[in-house]
């Protein structure tokens, strides 16, 4: 393969946002594939794929998204999801710069698959495809409108008021009659616990408006999801995926809970990544 460059850097959106990022690049990459992480994660979570996609000649970027990892921003909060989608573009702007001859993709999971239907919808953009990883379009469990509404209320009136992410899903849980709740237990000091009201009210919009205006995604895409994701509900991906006017298009569920690129049988997604970003060069 020759000579290799793993690196970790800091990328300026501007002079208050600043994006801490990891790379994997061969001396000689047939593609570039830039990954969004999920809520409350970070780029250093995912240096297994990265390893994955060197081995395969794919230049690998992740960047920590604002208020997450070690980029800078409050812990889980943003005031408009189109700061997700402006950070995006703009460091799609910096790969580019990077590697100008060379093919871009994006997959994004959870949170970051939703940040990657929104920025198809809403920017234009010279990537080549997109590949969503259990991607937050919907909960799996219903949420009662009033409770909707109150976040949505909240949002406006004290939007930076943050709760802890096992409190959300407590809440949840108990508006929602449920009879399991998902837990984060995480170790990591540069895991996010704590989300914002605002945040969450962008989150569940956001996921509307990306189920809504799925016709006006134009990529080449991949969906991947789990049949046993507690947290997203795989009918959602389905409805993304089949509202798709795209042609290139494929659809793929594992045995697996929402953390596909994580679990013990993470290396067959991985193969199914790279098997379908291989077929587009």
């Amino acid at each position: 393969m020759g000579m290799v460059h793993n690196a970790v850097g800091k990328f300026n959106v501007n002079q208050r946002t600043e994006l801490f990022y990891r790379r994997f690049i061969p001396s000689k990459p047939s593609l570039v594939l830039v990954f969004i992480h999920g809520a409350g994660q970070h780029s250093g979570q995912f240096v297994d794929l990265g390893r994955y996609c060197l081995q395969h000649n794919i230049a690998f970027y992740a960047f920590d998204l604002r208020g997450f990892g070690q980029s800078t921003g409050k812990r889980g909060h943003v005031h408009s999801f189109y700061e997700y989608l402006d950070d995006m573009h703009k460091f799609i702007g910096f790969v580019r710069e990077v590697h100008p001859g060379e093919p871009i993709f994006l997959l994004g999971h959870s949170l970051g698959g939703t940040i990657v239907a929104r920025y198809g919808q809403e920017y234009v953009s010279q990537v080549q495809g997109a590949i969503f990883s259990s991607p937050a379009l919907r909960l799996r469990f219903h949420i009662p409108k009033s409770l909707y509404l109150v976040c949505h209320f909240l949002s406006f009136l004290t939007p930076r008021m943050s709760m802890d992410l096992n409190q959300w899903c407590n809440l949840v849980t108990r508006v929602c009659r449920l009879t399991d709740t998902y837990t984060f237990v995480e170790n990591d000091p540069l895991f996010t616990c704590n989300f914002s009201v605002r945040w969450v009210n962008q989150l569940l919009a956001n996921g509307q408006q990306a189920l809504r205006k799925a016709r006006n995604f134009q990529m080449a895409t991949l969906c991947l999801g789990g049949t046993n994701d507690p947290l997203v509900d795989p009918v959602a991906v389905q409805e993304f995926y089949d509202s798709l006017q795209v042609k290139d298009k494929k659809f793929v569920l594992f045995e697996a809970n929402h953390e596909l690129l994580q679990e013990d049988s993470k290396e067959t997604v991985y193969e199914s990544i790279i098997e379908w970003l291989k077929c587009h060069l």
